[in-house]
């Protein structure tokens, strides 16, 4: 069965909100919840960060959004990211909120069938680093419309698939709290130090010098090159490897800017705080792999330090508020150079306590990865299930 394809704009109302002047405290001295782009966390929002007056509302362009209204993110660093209004609140200039009209759309169903649009919206989006979803695009979008009961059904049905994947994403979420829990009781406080660890610069505790990736122009890029991490590549505990970009590197390049397992790479830029200077591991393989400059290769000398200690560390999150973040530096793109990522401070346990530590850890990573098996399975059955949904086959 097919049904009609309907623009958002005929049967939904969109708008953005906005931001009250900062230079008025009494706008921002009330109890109206105004959420941002990146409050824009789970499936359903009910809370924000930030809250304004009535005053504000009126004042300026935040205005009110009824609970049930879908939004989007439509530029900044969660462009793309999607979620469901559960309070009445305002919004921020970045975020489209999307009011269907209850006689003719399903909230759920709205939501489902944008969602299934996002990677067009990020395809066709306006912008370098920061790309541009507009109302616009939104509001000319055409999404299939079946009758109300019909579209109740379908967003049943795929309610059902993303609670599961939500509960397979939950579990990971609690392994890594458990294995931060393992750190903290083996090893105490990385900031404060309980248990009298020595302390060493990095500088002191890798066997080579650190290393900045290289930097190649579009031409050298090709199929059948040397596959090459790039920033975008390295916002995962480990690499994922199979379908990076490609290189055509010099005998001199392979060996200068080789990455094996033993090393740890750091990401030296990123559009926020949490992005600079992120640890990533290298999956095991016999394949070359190479990295390119907006990273910089870190290789432990095992005698001091544990590779999977190190990445623990230096993944903890009061070890990145505490001792790395003093050496981010820049206002728009955060980064960290070779200079000062050498003078981050690391406590340095027994090589056998830390080697304890890393027992545990990969027993969690294996139960990690069987976690992410089953999710990535699920997240075809639900891709699946989508595409049958709006095409009129479930």
């Amino acid at each position: 069965m097919s049904w009609p394809l309907v623009k958002i704009s005929e049967f939904c109302k969109t708008g953005s909100g906005g931001t009250p002047s900062r230079k008025v405290p009494e706008y921002f001295e009330g109890e109206i919840p105004w959420v941002k782009s990146g409050d824009l966390r789970e499936k359903i929002v009910t809370e924000a960060t930030e809250f304004i007056s009535d005053l504000a509302v009126q004042k300026s362009s935040a205005k009110m959004v009824p609970q049930g209204a879908v939004l989007l993110a439509m530029y900044g660093a969660t462009v793309g990211r999607m979620a469901m209004l559960g309070i009445d609140a305002a919004t921020n200039q970045a975020v489209c909120s999307i009011v269907p009209d209850p006689m003719k759309a399903h909230p759920k169903y709205v939501y489902y069938a944008l969602q299934a649009k996002v990677p067009v919206f990020l395809r066709n989006a306006v912008g370098g680093a920061q790309p541009n979803i507009s109302q616009g695009m939104i509001k000319d979008t055409e999404i299939p419309l079946p009758p109300l009961a019909e579209q109740k059904r379908i967003a049943a049905i795929l309610d059902k698939a993303d609670g599961i994947r939500r509960k397979r994403q939950q579990a990971i979420q609690l392994a890594d709290d458990f294995l931060r829990s393992v750190f903290l009781d083996l090893f105490g406080d990385p900031v404060t130090n309980p248990k009298g660890w020595e302390v060493k610069p990095l500088r002191e505790l890798v066997s080579q010098k650190l290393q900045n990736g290289a930097y190649y122009p579009k031409g050298m890029y090709s199929d059948s090159g040397t596959e090459m991490v790039h920033m975008g590549d390295a916002f995962y505990d480990y690499v994922q490897r199979g379908s990076l970009k490609r290189v055509d590197a010099s005998p001199a390049d392979q060996e200068k800017y080789r990455l094996t397992a033993g090393d740890l790479l750091i990401s030296r830029r990123s559009l926020n705080y949490e992005g600079a200077a992120k640890p990533s591991l290298i999956p095991q393989s016999d394949e070359p792999l190479l990295f390119e400059s907006s990273l910089i290769r870190v290789t432990p000398c095992f005698k001091q330090l544990s590779l999977k200690f190190l990445y623990a560390y230096l993944a903890h999150p009061q070890v990145k508020t505490h001792k790395v973040r003093p050496f981010v530096t820049g206002a728009t793109i955060k980064g960290i150079s070779q200079k000062n990522l050498e003078s981050v401070e690391v406590y340095v346990p027994p090589v056998e306590k830390q080697n304890e530590f890393v027992a545990i850890f990969e027993r969690i990573e294996q139960l990690k990865e069987s976690i992410s098996t089953s999710t990535t399975g699920l997240n075809t059955l639900s891709a699946s299930l989508s595409q049958k949904a709006f095409s009129g086959q479930l």
